[in-house]
């Protein structure tokens, strides 16, 4: 009020944002513009008309470090600001920056109390180190960075793997950091975002001035201070031009407005000045033009430029930066290991994933107590991420269920939600309603549901013989037998060998001296007459009697006369070898081990009948998927289920029998492997992953992932999982469908047939290539003979023929 009223016409302020918002915001009220000249804050400007900035906003310096980020590849960043109004706009401007771009994740974002006259930041720190961030912004008053960079240097964080970006509150004025000029070692590879302030030529004048009338002033002449310079000589080379109204505004009363304050704002905004620090100008609403940014690295107790950003050109880093440690390698800016940290890791026992305690355990959270897959999984991430840990069981033992009608969890997931441990890992099941409280891991597993009953072992199958072979089988089994005798048939018929053949030959062929000569008749009997009695009975009926029988492994009682017969039963009697050894060995398994049945088939199968019960584990995977499944068959399966304290329970109530028990595979695979009164009903259903649980924007999920992908790429898992199963002692008891063999499995055996269809076709056409070659002479050739022989036995001309013969015989 007292400035007000002395009648400034204007005023020059150097102060912080908050400072210049509540100046501006009194002046500006009276029409007496503010030249603000480290004010950055996107917040000063809201709703003031009369501010003059000499800095560019934070807005800009925001897109400055959004650049400078990316050159580097440092893509996950957190940010400790302050809780005034520069740490929190400058927050807002960096998130929105962020937002536009879309590359970056965000992992913190945390702000420590200015109230005090000592700044604590001890949590907020804590925070960044447990978080496994590598990348820092900061964003805070000057004059607390000291006792920030002090206690995160006792917290290790000032190594050199990780990275500190300052803003221009330190960078443009790294006078703050000093104590009595010297300067602590681990400043050394800070890297900072200022505005770009240049020397003009009457820098060099103005600092030997200085430095004369001020000694020991080497610090003295700051980016701000110089700015803080230009900004006066601006206003009173301005302020010389003007012929302005008195300024006689005064505090009490109505709201007084000087009227000259329009003319010396558009004055100043109309004036290109150059200073001490270059020339700059303003737009019409009072912003200062040619926004450009230096990036600059603490090196030698001083910010060096390295590189610069303005909005035209964007980012050019034009020499090498030092990191902090003194480092010239660029940081990864992502964690590669957990540094040691020691984790509290919820577990609930469940082979084959979990054993009980042993024996000789004396600590429960000791990881020498338990063995299974998950233990020997959390041994090697452990050794790979290099963190210690210990193990945390539920006080109610339950894997974590949420109270429909308070919304609470219990179990592992309460324990994880109220960071009583720090991950699950169990074989968590994924499923919509966890997942909304917590974040689940890379599966380690694939899982299901399976219902499981007590056998009904007395109950027999009346077909059980048929069992061996799937029905598919036994049709093919009908077929190639069908087959067989119809081609067998057809090669006695047509070979000139067979009985068939040489009859019909004969009768349509031979002379009544050919017919009736010949080592086998004692008499002049007709040879035709002794060749058909001879080989009477291998018709139709007695060729199906022959293959017939080679399905039980008989011989017959006549076989075919030619070789393309001969050939084809050879191949007949090698596939029934084959078939029947694979049937007796099939048949014994189903005789001499105890297999498994029950009446129930699919699990729906339950509602609507009085001779089963069934149940689940409350505040397990099943229960939840059953009551939220789209299907409301499973959710009255759900609804109307026992619900049961533990897996070892609901296999108690199995064995009893009468009971049905629902749960997760392959959990419950395992622990019914051996048991051969327990049968799972149906298929696996309703399909999901097993996880280990961590909460929610997890450090170190990204790590567990990693690990976790590698691992089952790798196969250990699967490994791991058939290590516990074989050493599981268990007798195998099942000998039901997983026995018996189909058409598939067999395919094989059945290419005998047609191959030795073809074998035997290969053997007829040899044998009319003998034939053909015997019958030719001087009057018939090897071709005539040949068809003579297809002719006659093809076309049967038997009528035709049999009344010459019967006179070629008579005479």
């Amino acid at each position: 009020c007292e400035m007000l009223e002395s009648g400034v016409s204007i005023v020059v302020h150097d102060g912080s944002s908050d400072d210049t918002v509540m100046f501006s915001g009194y002046f500006g009220m009276h029409g007496i513009p503010v030249v603000t000249v480290s004010a950055t804050s996107s917040h000063v400007r809201r709703g003031r008309k009369d501010l003059i900035t000499l800095s560019p906003g934070d807005s800009f310096q925001a897109k400055a470090i959004i650049q400078l980020l990316k050159h580097f590849n440092w893509l996950e960043v957190s940010v400790l600001a302050s809780n005034d109004g520069y740490g929190i706009n400058a927050i807002v401007d960096l998130q929105t920056a962020f937002l536009e771009d879309g590359d970056f994740k965000v992992k913190n974002i945390l702000i420590f109390d200015t109230f005090h006259s000592t700044v604590n930041a001890t949590d907020q720190l804590n925070t960044l180190k447990n978080s496994l961030d590598r990348v820092f912004v900061f964003f805070g008053s000057a004059t607390h960075a000291r006792a920030i960079f002090s206690e995160a240097n006792k917290m290790g964080l000032m190594k050199d793997t990780f990275v500190w970006i300052v803003s221009d509150s330190i960078a443009a004025n790294p006078i703050v950091l000093g104590y009595n000029g010297s300067y602590m070692s681990y400043y050394e590879g800070l890297i900072g975002v200022r505005p770009k302030i240049y020397r003009s030529p009457f820098y060099t004048d103005f600092k030997d001035t200085y430095a004369a009338k001020v000694p020991n002033s080497a610090d003295h002449l700051t980016d701000y201070m110089l700015r803080t310079y230009d900004g006066i000589s601006l206003v009173d080379s301005v302020l010389s031009t003007l012929d302005l109204p008195e300024q006689n505004v005064t505090c009490g009363g109505d709201v007084q407005k000087w009227s000259g304050g329009e003319m010396v704002f558009e004055a100043i905004t109309d004036t290109e000045y150059t200073g001490v620090t270059g020339s700059f100008e303003f737009n019409e609403v009072g912003e200062v033009k040619g926004v450009a940014f230096d990036i600059v690295n603490f090196v030698e107790n001083r910010f060096l430029p390295v590189g610069s950003w303005d909005t035209e050109n964007g980012i050019d880093i034009t020499s090498s930066l030092t990191f902090l440690g003194y480092h010239q390698s660029i940081p990864d800016g992502i964690a590669n290991t957990l540094n040691g940290m020691h984790l509290r890791l919820g577990l609930l026992p469940e082979m084959p994933f979990i054993s009980e305690p042993s024996s000789d355990c004396e600590d429960l959270s000791s990881p020498a107590c338990y063995t299974g897959i998950n233990m020997e999984i959390i041994e090697l991430m452990a050794d790979k991420l290099n963190f210690t840990y210990h193990y945390v069981m539920p006080l109610d033992n339950k894997f974590g269920g949420k109270n429909a009608t308070t919304g609470e969890w219990n179990g592992l997931i309460k324990d994880l939600l109220d960071s009583r441990t720090d991950m699950i890992v169990v074989h968590l099941s994924n499923n919509a309603v966890r997942k909304q409280a917590i974040d689940f891991s890379y599966p380690i597993m694939d899982g299901g549901l399976g219902a499981f009953v007590k056998s009904d072992s007395e109950q027999r199958d009346v077909f059980f013989f048929l069992r061996p072979f799937d029905k598919t089988v036994w049709i093919a089994i009908l077929v190639g037998f069908v087959l067989v005798t119809v081609v067998t048939y057809i090669f006695s018929r047509l070979s000139p060998f067979g009985v068939n053949g040489s009859v019909w030959y004969c009768r349509n062929s031979c002379t009544c001296q050919r017919c009736t000569s010949g080592e086998t008749t004692k008499a002049p009997e007709c040879q035709v007459d002794a060749m058909a009695k001879k080989n009477a009975g291998l018709d139709t009926r007695e060729t199906f009697w022959l293959i017939g029988s080679g399905l039980v492994g008989k011989p017959g009682e006549k076989k075919p006369k030619s070789a393309a017969g001969r050939a084809l039963l050879v191949f007949w009697w090698f596939f029934m070898l084959l078939m029947t050894t694979m049937y007796t060995a099939n048949m014994t398994a189903f005789l001499t081990i105890s297999y498994q049945v029950s009446d129930l088939t699919n699990i729906r199968e339950l509602l609507g009948q009085d001779s089963y019960k069934w149940g689940v584990v409350d505040s397990r995977n099943p229960e939840m998927l059953l009551l939220s499944h789209i299907q409301s068959d499973y959710n009255m399966l759900g609804n109307q289920a026992v619900k049961l304290g533990s897996l070892e329970e609901g296999l108690d109530k199995v064995r009893d029998g009468g009971f049905v028990f629902i749960d997760e595979v392959p959990g419950l695979d395992y622990a019914t492997s051996g048991d051969c009164n327990i049968v799972r009903v149906g298929e696996v259903f309703q399909n999901f992953e097993l996880a280990f649980g961590l909460r929610k924007n997890s450090p170190f999920k990204d790590l567990v992932d990693t690990f976790l992908l590698e691992t089952r790429e790798k196969g250990i898992v699967d490994g791991l999982y058939k290590k516990y199963e074989q050493l599981k002692t268990s007798k195998p008891c099942s000998a039901g469908d997983s026995l018996t063999m189909h058409f598939t499995n067999l395919s094989g055996v059945f290419y005998t047939i047609p191959i030795g269809i073809a074998v035997g076709t290969l053997c007829l056409i040899a044998e009319y290539l003998y034939v053909g070659i015997k019958d030719a002479d001087g009057k018939t050739s090897f071709i005539g003979a040949m068809w003579n022989r297809a002719k006659t036995q093809l076309f049967k001309k038997r009528e035709n023929n049999d009344s010459k013969n019967e006179e070629k015989i008579a005479e």
